[in-house]
């Protein structure tokens, strides 16, 4: 995919597509609680016709890419290997015009290691996670995409059917199959659930621990959240480690009615902030 093409997509139905939905709509423009930052009124405009955003709170607009780059702090390759990875049904659905549309690249993982490469301790490092407390948890992968014989690196992390969700200063992405992560700890009537995995490997390095003490689910996307609701009854206490967004509090309130006893500990540790990486990266 190139920028031309990326740019193409819907803006609103792309959002749509992570769980992102307007709050309201004046005119020809969507108007949303910012995805780039953590707020309660919306002041983040999508304009339909022109296919491009304005943030408001932070005077930031442009095109589909330069959301992404903002969104998952990525570079314009990682923006487009992003984009590349959605599914061709939803592509389809939320394009406005006719363009070409070609299938997704497939991510092949040529080799898995400990995660010894510099450039991906330096991006843990960066993000204020300490490597010494992550090891037990995540890994090197080598990869490749589609047709291309150049190999990539990234951070790696294990979920229940053997696919990984793949990290690094550029990309943010999953292999097949995307599944949610189980991880046992010592208690097993207790239950932290995270969001995503970078957002648990910011909790080990606050809490200064290389092993949780009781059970862990990382989602891996909140679309996952349903995998687990019928597990809920059998534990004594579930803390939820989600982000402080849109998707994030809904995604807790599904699961407190369910269990109203489930602890929204992101609104105890980290109220001002989106996610638990972005409060330990304020702290140091």
């Amino acid at each position: 995919m190139d920028c031309k093409s990326a740019n193409e997509i819907n803006i609103a139905g792309f959002l749509m597509s992570k769980g992102i939905n307007p709050n309201k709509t004046v005119g020809n423009s969507f108007w949303y609680c910012s995805p780039i930052r953590n707020e309660r009124s919306p002041s983040f405009k999508v304009n339909r016709d022109k296919n491009i955003w304005y943030d408001f709170g932070t005077n930031n607009g442009g095109s589909l890419i330069d959301l992404v780059c903002r969104m998952y702090h990525v570079e314009v390759p990682g923006a487009l290997l992003i984009l590349s990875g959605v599914s061709v049904a939803d592509r389809i659905s939320f394009i406005d015009r006719r363009v070409d549309i070609s299938p997704p690249a497939r991510i092949r993982i040529m080799q898995i290691d400990s995660l010894k490469n510099k450039a991906l301790l330096q991006y843990l490092i960066n993000r204020k996670i300490n490597p010494l407390f992550t090891s037990r948890y995540s890994a090197e992968v080598t990869y490749q995409v589609g047709s291309n014989v150049k190999s990539f690196f990234a951070i790696g992390f294990k979920n229940d059917q053997g696919g990984y969700e793949l990290r690094n200063k550029y990309i943010k992405l999953s292999t097949s199959p995307k599944d949610i992560t189980t991880i046992e700890g010592r208690n097993h009537l207790a239950v932290n659930i995270f969001e995503g995995f970078m957002d648990f490997l910011s909790a080990l390095t606050y809490f200064k621990t290389d092993r949780s003490g009781c059970d862990t689910i990382v989602l891996n996307g909140v679309g996952f959240v349903k995998r687990i609701l019928d597990r809920l009854p059998g534990y004594q206490t579930i803390n939820l480690f989600l982000d402080n967004d849109k998707a994030g509090l809904e995604t807790a309130d599904q699961i407190q009615l369910i269990r109203p006893d489930a602890i929204n500990r992101s609104m105890i540790i980290y109220p001002d902030f989106k996610d638990f990486n972005d409060f330990l990266k304020s702290r140091y």
